[in-house]
């Protein structure tokens, strides 16, 4: 890789000479209401370059510029956000509004809008003023003629806060609490007739928090603050030492399975809408993120290195646009970087003095409680019921339209009818900061609602302005003290040479937590809660107010957040991993905040790419001489960290069966000459990624002439085949295949939380025996002699089954029924779709943007990468058919520089600058992207 980095960025000088010349000369702009002059220019990608007088006339100007680029994206996710998305697409957009309008993102952007000063509305209302300038005097994107709508509501600074609530929502709101619930009820359940432990089964075997790479950000950190527990590197927490000893197993309280039961209702509600999706089940929203920063003390330059790699939805336009913003007036400053089509400022870039960066935290930040109400004649509740007194709700009539395309008409929106008592009202409860009810069971008199820290006021768009104009570690730290939810880990480096790693957002403190769960019926806050105040399950009201704070309960003080300033060690990481440790133990409750009080961020984490990262840069920095290209090809790794981890247990079971005097039904293994090919094939086997095929896109790769694969990356392509098939039929002979026959197979645990209990057994085997904490055992082979013989049984026979599956009439497709090894490539399998919200070509690439699909029933682009690499391009654990290893989530943006006035500073986003199908600039960027190559920033 490294000796082709520099080449790579002479395709990407090439790439862009040969493209349509997009670079022009400057450009005036004129937009009612601006200062002064506005102009700007573009780079050969179409990114603008644009100077102003004043903040408020190049917000005018990137309103104008999006709308001409990115008009129907931004128009889009306004309405998906607001619930009016069926306005737009028609009646399949209906069940999304109804319950996204429940939720109220509009609610909670008008709050904010309500809060701001009148300086920030005058921003956000310079920025619709210039996208409203557009549509005044432009025909509207393609979309539109395909939708049969001629016209679209005005912009105005309402939407830009709508879209702000959404991106931020997307990447902290969880309902999980509604499948733990389910799941933790029915094992309970279980285990009462069946004589184990259903709470243990939950909570020690199936749904670990313990993660399955020990590496955190920040050791020691819990300590440096005065806390106490495991995360600071000593013991739980004891009596006699001021704080209350933390039972180390996690309580799970008796959960009524009326509750179960009514979450499950209000789960089948929302099922199979994405959004939702996503929320109930994180692993699959693909949110993440990559971040690092390297002291000059460890690199060649001796100045810091910065990089990063936010992990989003991966789809057609891209969600980031690139553009430099000059403010020449009074005030003025230079940053570059990208933004968020629908909102102004840069939201991760470069300013004169510094870059920064952001990696999601995920804080738990959303609650689900089972309330008791009053209702009225109908049914329908009027109040909720805590600690015996009754509270009046608040109730919004809410009205749906829907557009009808595809009739020969345009403009024919006509009115939905949505029954009351399914989302024509909603109910609002002020306890749950207004948050609202999703399900109401009228014969019990219950409801569930859903309190999150996002409902009301907060002010992330202030906190990016603020960043913007800073010019000093100190404002960058100041400013994000205004970034109250969609929690990030910042990374930041400047010309002074400082790193630094700041946890933002507003953690509320729940009184249970806070009183050490102490009460009757403790149950964990992934669980649903008591809504009734019987069981001290509330948010604290404020009595330590935090500056800038705007969430009206109790948080985590600033100075208790993780943060990290000029590391000893020389470089500062994060990659969506437990931060500080609280869940190495498997206990996210037994660490103590200094002067008392759990200390609790959330209940599980990822690691893999962490832990990759993580050795990565302490090998790097041991040598002191770290570069850019070293960044980049860090960035790129494709290896597989689970495959480091257990192929090698796949090698030494096979060993295990060929040993003399084996137990037979182990031996039998040995003698199969496809598993003696496959093991030999994974005993020598890097962990890497590639493709394998010369249609498939590897990093370093010529995007302009895909190179023939080498016969190293056909072997190691071959055996990521073979290793990410297997790793699906080992889940699905172990832990699917023991709660489907113990009567739990429609309460299975995500994929994810599955593959992290399996690699917990398989690392921890001399002790489990391959038996849980609950007694169940989960490697189940007759007549094994033991244990071990079962274990190695199951791993061959995953093995053996991986390898019919792939010959298979299923997996045709891709390899034609073959039993050659040599036919099984990673790239026909392993590939992604760029879709757009339409979902039709050719909005999609591909078949739009100059790609085409691999194959007939292979749709997709061929790509390195896999189960949790660094450079994301996660699948499910559980895949087990030709189009389940295809991913749809990944870098949003790659993003690398050195730290020193005219150091490089380099980007790429998936895709372009334009949404437009036909645009030049529709995806100039994804052959760059494809490759792990970049270009300057703008």
């Amino acid at each position: 890789m490294r000796a082709i980095l520099t080449p790579l960025r002479l395709v990407s000088l090439c790439l862009a000479a040969l493209a349509p010349s997009l670079a022009g000369a400057q450009t005036a702009l004129t937009i009612p209401g601006q200062n002064g002059l506005i102009s700007f220019t573009s780079d050969a990608f179409g990114n603008p370059q644009i100077t102003a007088t004043t903040e408020f006339d190049a917000a005018r100007a990137q309103g104008y510029l999006h709308a001409r680029d990115r008009f129907f994206q931004m128009d889009f996710n306004r309405r998906a956000a607001s619930g009016r998305v069926a306005e737009l697409v028609g009646p399949n957009g209906l069940a999304s509004d109804v319950q996204l309008r429940t939720l109220g993102i509009s609610r909670a952007a008008w709050a904010t809008w309500v809060a701001l000063d009148n300086d920030t509305r005058g921003w956000l209302k310079a920025y619709a003023d210039g996208v409203n300038a557009f549509l005044a005097g432009n025909p509207l994107p393609p979309e539109y003629s395909a939708l049969e709508l001629t016209g679209v509501p005005q912009w105005s600074p309402l939407d830009s806060l709508v879209i702000g609530k959404v991106l931020a929502l997307q990447l902290s709101f969880d309902l999980s609490d509604i499948d733990f619930t389910i799941n933790a009820t029915a094992y309970q359940v279980a285990g009462q007739i069946g004589g184990f432990n259903g709470a243990a089964l939950f909570a020690e075997d199936t749904h670990r928090a313990q993660p399955p790479d020990d590496r955190i950000s920040m050791p020691g950190f819990l300590t440096s603050i005065g806390g106490v527990g495991a995360a600071a590197g000593g013991a739980p927490p004891v009596a006699g030492k001021g704080v209350t000893e933390v039972a180390l197993e996690v309580p799970l309280g008796e959960i009524d399975p009326a509750l179960a039961a009514q979450a499950a209702n209000y789960r089948q509600k929302i099922a199979g809408i994405p959004f939702f999706d996503r929320a109930l089940d994180p692993a699959k929203q693909g949110a993440g993120s990559n971040s690092w920063a390297v002291s000059g003390s460890k690199t060649a330059s001796g100045v810091p290195l910065i990089a990063n790699d936010p992990h989003l939805s991966l789809g057609t336009p891209s969600i980031f646009v690139e553009e430099s913003l000059t403010v020449t007036g009074a005030g003025g400053f230079t940053i570059s970087g990208v933004a968020f089509a629908g909102i102004p400022g840069i939201v991760q870039g470069c300013t004169a003095n510094f870059c920064w960066g952001s990696t999601v935290n995920p804080m738990d930040v959303t609650d689900v409680y089972q309330e008791q109400f009053q209702a009225n004649n109908l049914g329908l509740p009027v109040a909720t019921i805590f600690q015996g007194q009754a509270e009046p709700l608040q109730i919004i009539f809410q009205s749906f339209f829907v557009n009808t395309p595809g009739d020969g008409s345009a403009d024919n929106l006509t009115r939905a009818e949505v029954p009351l008592d399914a989302g024509g009202v909603t109910f609002v409860v002020p306890r749950r900061n207004n948050g609202p009810i999703v399900d109401v069971d009228s014969a019990n008199g219950t409801a569930l609602s859903v309190q999150y820290a996002g409902w009301g006021p907060t002010f992330e768009l202030v906190s990016f302005r603020l960043i913007n104009k800073a010019t000093t570690l100190a404002e960058f730290e100041d400013a994000l003290q205004w970034f109250d939810i969609g929690s990030q880990n910042f990374i930041y480096a400047d010309n002074a040479g400082n790193i630094a790693h700041f946890t933002s957002g507003e953690m509320p403190l729940r009184a249970d937590l806070q009183n050490q769960m102490t009460a009757d019926g403790g149950r964990p806050p992934w669980l649903i809660r008591d809504g009734t105040g019987t069981l001290n399950h509330e948010w604290l009201p404020v009595q330590n107010p935090q500056p800038q704070q705007a969430v009206p309960f109790e948080i985590l003080p600033w100075g208790e957040m993780p943060k990290l300033i000029n590391p000893a060690r020389g470089y500062v990481v994060t990659a969506n991993n437990d931060p500080i440790g609280t869940s190495l133990d498997n206990n996210p409750l037994n660490q103590v905040r200094p002067g008392g009080g759990l200390y609790y961020l959330n209940f599980s984490y990822v690691s893999y790419r962490m832990g990759r990262i993580d050795r990565g840069l302490e090998q790097l920095t041991a040598a002191g001489n770290v570069t850019l290209d070293d960044m980049i090809v860090l960035q790129a790794n494709n290896q597989l960290r689970d495959a480091e981890i257990l192929s090698p247990l796949i090698v030494q079971a096979f060993n295990n069966a060929a040993t003399p005097g084996a137990w037979p039904g182990l031996a039998q293994f040995a003698a199969d000459p496809r598993l003696q090919q496959a093991v030999a094939r994974l005993a020598t086997w890097d962990a890497g990624t590639p493709t394998g095929i010369q249609q498939g896109y590897d990093p370093g790769d010529n995007p302009a002439a895909l190179p023939a694969p080498s016969a190293a990356e056909i072997a190691a392509s071959i055996n990521a085949t073979i290793f990410s098939v297997w790793r699906g039929q080992m889940i699905k002979n172990t832990l699917d295949g023991t709660l489907t026959a113990i009567g739990l197979g429609d309460f299975l645990p995500d994929e994810r939380a599955v593959y992290h209990a399996l690699t917990y057994q398989l690392r921890n085997f001399a002790q489990t025996r391959g038996a849980g904490a609950s007694g169940i055992p989960f490697f189940n082979v007759p007549g094994a002699p033991a244990p071990e013989d079962a274990r190695d049984v199951i791993i061959l026979k995953s093995l053996q089954d991986a390898l019919a599956l792939l010959a298979s009439d299923e997996f045709a497709p891709a390899f034609a029924n073959s039993t050659n090894q040599d036919d099984y490539r990673w790239g026909r399998l392993h590939r992604i779709v760029f879709d757009h919200p339409l979902g039709v070509d050719p909005f999609n690439i591909p078949n739009g943007g100059g790609f085409t699909d691999l194959a007939p029933g292979l749709p997709g682009i061929p790509r390195a990468g896999g189960y949790e690499a660094v450079d994301a391009s996660r699948h499910s654990s559980r895949a087990d058919g030709p189009n389940e290893f295809m991913f749809g989530a990944g870098p949003a943006r790659r993003f690398v520089a050195e730290m020193r006035p005219g150091g490089e500073r380099l980007e790429v986003i998936p895709g372009g600058r334009s949404g437009i199908f036909f645009s030049p600039m529709f995806s100039n960027q994804l052959p760059l992207w494809l490759t792990n190559d970049f270009h300057d920033m703008p």
